[in-house]
């Protein structure tokens, strides 16, 4: 997720527009600094690409089974 992403999501978080998505990234990133740890400090660049591309790959199958596909 880039910067802009991020942003786009916080602004639509605090204007009550988020869609779920959205408001996952937000309250994700909230829960993980109110624990003082960036998550990806902790893991290595790989790591961070692995996890990302099942991610998209596991919300692209939900979107596809609630379209019917």
């Amino acid at each position: 997720m880039d910067r802009s992403e991020f942003s786009e999501a916080v602004d639509a978080y605090l204007g009550q527009t988020a869609n779920s998505w959205q408001e996952f990234i937000v309250e994700d990133y909230y829960e993980s600094y109110s624990h003082c740890f960036d998550i990806l400090d902790l893991l290595d660049e790989a790591q961070i690409k692995e996890i990302s591309d099942r991610v998209f790959k596991a919300i692209m199958k939900r979107i596809r089974e609630s379209d019917g596909n």
